[in-house]
C-alpha cells in the first residue's frame, strides 16, 4: 500500500493564499492532501468544493461531517456546470488543479494503471467512459499508436513498439498489463541501467489517451478563470511536458497587454526542492504555475 503525499503543499498554500471565510475549489481531490490544508486555512466561514473524476474517490474521516466541504464525483472538464448546478459557491477566491494522480487510488483501482500488478488494461477514470487502454492497443492504426506513445509518453522507441503491438494483436489481443509488459520487454529489456522502468512512459501515454487528459486541461483553464472573482488565483501543477506547455501558453496568451485578464505570479514554474524529491520521488517532474485574475 502506498501513502499519497501532496506535492508542493507549502508552495500551493503560498500562492493560492487561502484565508478564513473565502471559497475555494480543488478540481483534483485525489488523496485529499491539498484539500485538508486549504479547508483548515479557510475555516471558519469559508467553503471548499472538491472534484474528482475517479468514482473510487472517497472522503477520509478528516472530512466527515464538515459542513463547509463537499466532494463531487465528476470530471473537472465540467467545472462551470458543476458550480452552476447549485453547489452554493459565490465569490470564488481560488482554484487548484493538481494533475498528478493519487498513488492510493491507482494502486487500489484494479484498472491497470500500474505495471506492478497484472490487471485488466482499463485505465478509465470515470464510469461513463467507453474507451479503454485495451481498445487503444487492439484497434488503433499503426500511425495513431505511434502518435500516442510518442506525443503523450515521449517514448523514444515508439516506432518500434507500435509495430510490435500492431503485429502481436493479430496473434493475441491485449487484455492485461502483463500482455503489454511482454511486448515492452521485447523492445527494451529491463536492465539495471534504467533509472526509470521503460513501461512508465508507455503506461502514462495510454492513460492520457484514454482519459483525454490534455484536451480536458485545455477546456478547463478558461472555465476556471471565468468562475474566479477579480483577484482570485488559479494554481496548476503539471507532471507532463505537454500539460505544462498548455498551462504556460494559456497564461502567456491571456497575460499580454492587448488582452490581459491574468497577472502571472510565477514567471518560471515552481518545482519541488531536493528535500521533497528525496522524501517523495514521484514529485520530481512537478511544475507549478499560478496566475491571478485581474
Amino acid at each position: 500500500m502506498t501513502v499519497h503525499k501532496p506535492v508542493l503543499l507549502d508552495e500551493v498554500i503560498k500562492y493560492l493564499d487561502p484565508l478564513p471565510c473565502k471559497n475555494f475549489i480543488d478540481c483534483t481531490f485525489g488523496g485529499g492532501g491539498h484539500s485538508s490544508l486549504i479547508l483548515e486555512k479557510i475555516s471558519p466561514g469559508g467553503n471548499l468544493l472538491a472534484i474528482d473524476a475517479n468514482q473510487d474517490a472517497r472522503e477520509s474521516n478528516k472530512f466527515k461531517n464538515k459542513k463547509n466541504f463537499k466532494l463531487i464525483i465528476d470530471n473537472f472538464v465540467n467545472l462551470k456546470q458543476i458550480v452552476k448546478t447549485g453547489e452554493g459557491l459565490n465569490g470564488i477566491s481560488g482554484v487548484l488543479i493538481d494533475l498528478g494522480l493519487s498513488s492510493d487510488q491507482l494502486e487500489k483501482s484494479g484498472k491497470g494503471f500500474s505495471f506492478q500488478k497484472d490487471e485488466p488494461l482499463d485505465m478509465r477514470f470515470g464510469i461513463d467512459q467507453d474507451l479503454t487502454a485495451a481498445d487503444v492497443l487492439n484497434s488503433y492504426s499503426l500511425e495513431n499508436l505511434y502518435n500516442v506513445l510518442k506525443n503523450y509518453g515521449g517514448y523514444a522507441r515508439a516506432n518500434h513498439l507500435s509495430k510490435i503491438i500492431f503485429q502481436q494483436r493479430k496473434l493475441k489481443k491485449f487484455v492485461t498489463t502483463n500482455d503489454l509488459l511482454d511486448v515492452i520487454e521485447q523492445v527494451e529489456p529491463r536492465t539495471w541501467n534504467h533509472k526509470i522502468n521503460p513501461a512508465t512512459k508507455v503506461f502514462q501515454a495510454l492513460r492520457i489517451e484514454v482519459n483525454n487528459e490534455l484536451n480536458n486541461l485545455q477546456e478547463v483553464l478558461p472555465q476556471a478563470i471565468d468562475i474566479l472573482q477579480t483577484g482570485g488565483r488559479l494554481v496548476v501543477i503539471a507532471f507532463h511536458s505537454g500539460e505544462d506547455r498548455i498551462v504556460k501558453n494559456y497564461f502567456r496568451d491571456n497575460g499580454r497587454d492587448e488582452n490581459k485578464i491574468l497577472n502571472i505570479l510565477t514567471k518560471k514554474p515552481v518545482t519541488p526542492s531536493d528535500e521533497e524529491i528525496k522524501n517523495n520521488p514521484r514529485s520530481r517532474s512537478a511544475k507549478m504555475r499560478c496566475a491571478e485574475k485581474i
